[in-house]
């Protein structure tokens, strides 16, 4: 058992962890800000009991403060896995009383997501053409990180092979382009897009009709942090703002 002595020591050994890197944070523009967001996220998820957000490295907070705390907005989950664990959307939905829908192909992380959360959850994969597809399920290891076969980095997909853990199946899986993804939950503008497809999102943002959804904010997975989705995202007039982990942060400039 851990004496209160050493637990002191812990908790003072975190606050000048977070302080530091907080300092650093006010300066370092780079994509190092998404490891250190990360950093500071687990670091307050630890001191802090209270600290309701749920993502793996900080985005729900982003979001949160860039809508100042607002209540009722809308989210669209892609890649919502079982809708708690490292959820961008579940405190959105918990504590801001936002509504959204969830989208997760794999049944198994479907059906608890379903369990856990208010919302609707679809059961598709997101891609840049409506049809099926073969999908790559990781049953053991790193399970959050199953994604379409052909759309999947061979960079990433090698690491995640390499866990000792790793065990995946092939499935088929039904595929629907963003926009009917949006057209089906009824929410044309969305305040908040959650984007985690494992090397999908440049071909399923490259056929999103920007001009006929206005995005308030997305958090947008990029494991090789490419270029190709920035200028994308620069061309359809949104700022980068941040990063958490390996997810882009962009939003639409304010008026």
């Amino acid at each position: 058992m851990i004496s209160q002595k050493r637990l002191d020591e812990l908790r003072r050994e975190l606050n000048k962890a977070q302080s530091e890197i907080s300092t650093e944070l006010r300066t370092e523009k780079s994509r190092k800000r998404g490891d250190m967001n990360r950093k500071v996220h687990e670091i307050r998820q630890m001191l802090t009991p209270a600290y309701a957000f749920m993502s793996q490295a900080g985005q729900d907070a982003v979001v949160d403060r860039y809508f100042n705390h607002m209540e009722g907005g809308t989210f669209i989950d892609i890649g919502g896995y079982d809708g708690v664990t490292g959820s961008n959307t579940v405190f959105l939905e918990k504590w801001r009383k936002w509504t959204g829908v969830l989208v997760e192909p794999v049944a198994t992380h479907l059906d608890r997501a379903k369990k856990a959360r208010a919302c609707p959850c679809l059961g598709y994969a997101v891609s840049d053409t409506a049809g099926t597809a073969s999908f790559i399920n990781v049953t053991e290891g790193f399970t959050q990180m199953s994604g379409l076969s052909d759309s999947y980095d061979d960079g990433v997909l090698k690491q995640v092979r390499d866990n000792p853990r790793h065990k995946e199946e092939a499935i088929e899986v039904e595929t629907k382009p963003l926009t009917a993804i949006l057209e089906e939950a009824g929410i044309a503008h969305p305040d908040f897009v959650s984007l985690d497809i494992e090397g999908g999102e440049l071909a399923a943002l490259e056929v999103f009709p920007f001009a006929k959804h206005q995005v308030g904010i997305w958090a947008i997975e990029n494991n090789t942090g490419s270029r190709a989705i920035s200028d994308l995202m620069r061309k359809n007039k949104y700022d980068l703002i941040d990063f958490c982990g390996r997810d882009e942060i962009y939003a639409m400039p304010k008026a």
